[in-house]
């Protein structure tokens, strides 16, 4: 079996993220896309982002029409800072006869040689690499080229701090998220 590994904070999922991970899973044959939602991103601050387990439940709730679409909580289920290294070798593991892809965004790749063990990681798995806004299509670091994967993708102009902003100031956020995530957020009241 074939995987697509899709991590992130999910704060919330949005639009884009479903189609890039159905491009993805599409594009490269992959059996499912696995989304991981991380309990503590290495990179980014705690400012704005919601309880794990919103974003968990918004994540269960974004790909629940999607047979090739499944959360899996590993990383919300681990103590700490969500490595995705540590992330990759327990999966492998687990799944020995499974490829994995981890699918990351372009401004992801910029900074992929800061992140904890780059090396291993593009050794393990290849890197599947989407077009975000702002982002570039190089190879942040030669050593890894070989590992990389362009996604043809369209170039979506939606990102969670978008949605969150526009929550925040009460304004639609209807069509840039999921109906059951934009119901999820309103019964839950996040991002005022």
């Amino acid at each position: 079996m074939d995987i697509g590994l899709f991590g992130g904070s999910f704060n919330p999922p949005h639009l884009a993220h479903l189609v890039v991970a159905e491009v993805v899973r599409d594009q490269f044959d992959f059996d499912q896309v696995w989304w991981i939602p991380n309990a503590t991103p290495p990179h980014k601050s705690d400012d704005g982002l919601a309880g794990v387990e919103h974003r968990l439940a918004m994540t269960q709730a974004a790909v629940a029409d999607n047979p090739a679409f499944e959360v899996c909580d590993l990383e919300v289920q681990r103590a700490g800072v969500s490595y995705t290294i540590d992330t990759v070798r327990t999966l492998q593991k687990e799944h020995p006869d499974t490829e994995f892809g981890l699918i990351i965004g372009s401004d992801s790749l910029d900074q992929f040689a800061e992140w904890h063990c780059p090396d291993e990681i593009a050794e393990r798995v290849a890197l599947i690499v989407y077009k975000r806004p702002g982002g570039i299509e190089a190879v942040a670091a030669p050593r890894f080229a070989n590992r990389v994967h362009y996604v043809a993708a369209p170039v979506m102009e939606i990102s969670s701090t978008e949605v969150r902003s526009r929550q925040q100031a009460g304004r639609s956020i209807r069509y840039l998220v999921s109906e059951p995530v934009r119901e999820y957020i309103e019964a839950h009241d996040l991002y005022r």
